[in-house]
């Protein structure tokens, strides 16, 4: 008995690993893939003429899909089998990608973006929900591991797209990252449901709940704040690097890699910090130094020293999603799957639409007066944790 009962601890701590494995592989495959957009911009506007107006449209297509479903995968999480969801989620984002690499224009190329979110949003409702039941002790650990991960693919999405580049077709790198993708997936077909799924049902009095709770509520306006924030860097920081810091193409390009990279060292410096200091303290004294390095860096730097206050810059900013997410679950971790749906489908909209509210103002002025946009949003991050904490001073 005791031994049968050391053989399943042993299978558990297994299944364990092997699930880590394979959530941290797919969220890094997605940061890449995610990554690649911003540096093809100018390649597919030179390739099918279109207009930094029509290039804005590339974020609602990969985000439109995406908020659809994570929202179902998160509100239906209690119900369905974690594995066969987020294996179909995978498969459906594979099929996507490789729409994308042999789209012979635009329309094509969003719409297959669009699949592509579709099967993206249910894999990602279910991924750091499951992390979290995985590791229920150390949730703000995990999650900025998690997201940590998706710097480290996001980083190289640049680089491979450039390397596709100098291969000779951008194409090549949406050939790789679906056969990458594929291997997630055969991984996933051979694990078992986990055992540690402890996601409670969710219905419509508990939705309610969710939201009246302060640090909850808080957590999906602030992060609505701050990824508009992120999706402007993500898109439009080669733009301004060649535009106005006055870098060639592929300096520019560069600049989103620096900004990506500094996601990494900043998350393992929160992996280490997370759980030993307060979520909500360490999200504010973030905002209050993002404010002046982002000022800095956009409306004040010139020429190569703009890598430093972006670098900067992403160390701050790559603290904010990982915390404010765990700031939010701690108020009810039974319900961790509802809770990233709400929370990244509505972050998600605004990473999309930041952009093109961005691209319709660049048309007009420039892309430094541009950048004031989500200047404004990210100010108001701050403000909106410290009032759910005097609301509920536990939190």
């Amino acid at each position: 008995m005791a031994q049968a009962s050391e053989a399943d601890a042993r299978s558990a701590i297994t299944s364990r690993r092997l699930w880590t494995v394979a959530i941290v592989l797919f969220v890094a495959l997605e940061g890449l893939g995610m990554q690649m957009r911003g540096p093809l911009l100018p390649i597919l506007g030179d390739q099918w003429g279109i207009s930094k107006g029509m290039q804005g449209l590339v974020g609602p297509a990969g985000t439109l899909g995406f908020a659809v479903t994570i929202l179902i995968a998160g509100a239906i999480a209690g119900r369905i089998n974690t594995r066969r969801y987020f294996l179909g989620g995978i498969l459906v984002t594979t099929v996507g990608i490789i729409g994308m690499g042999l789209a012979p224009f635009f329309v094509a190329y969003l719409g297959f973006l669009l699949l592509r979110g579709l099967g993206t949003g249910v894999s990602r409702g279910l991924d750091r929900p499951l992390l979290g039941h995985l590791y229920p002790n150390a949730r703000g650990r995990v999650f900025n591991l998690y997201d940590m991960a998706w710097a480290i693919g996001a980083a190289a999405g640049p680089a491979v797209l450039s390397l596709a580049v100098g291969a000779g077709d951008w194409r090549y790198a949406y050939g790789a990252l679906a056969v990458a993708f594929g291997l997630v997936a055969g991984l996933v077909w051979r694990l078992e449901t986990p055992v540690n799924d402890a996601e409670a049902e969710l219905d419509v009095g508990a939705a309610v709940g969710l939201l009246r709770t302060p640090a909850i509520a808080a957590t999906v306006i602030a992060l609505v704040f701050h990824t508009g924030l992120e999706g402007a860097m993500f898109l439009w920081l080669p733009t301004f690097g060649e535009e106005i810091a006055g870098l060639s193409s592929t300096r520019a390009s560069l600049l989103l890699s620096a900004f990506i990279v500094s996601y990494i060292p900043g998350r393992f410096v929160y992996t280490l910090i997370a759980e030993r200091v307060p979520y909500g303290p360490l999200v504010v004294a973030l905002e209050i130094l993002i404010v002046p390095v982002f000022l800095w860096t956009f409306f004040v730097a010139e020429g190569t020293i703009v890598f430093a206050g972006v670098a900067v810059l992403g160390v701050l900013v790559s603290g904010i999603f990982p915390t404010l997410l765990a700031f939010g679950t701690q108020a009810a971790p039974e319900y961790s799957a509802p809770i990233n749906a709400i929370s990244t489908s509505t972050a998600s909209i605004s990473i999309a639409l930041v952009p093109v509210a961005m691209g319709a103002l660049a048309d007009v002025t420039s892309i430094r007066t541009a950048m004031w946009i989500p200047l404004a949003l990210t100010v108001l991050v701050a403000p909106t944790v410290l009032v759910a904490r005097r609301i509920d001073p536990n939190i």
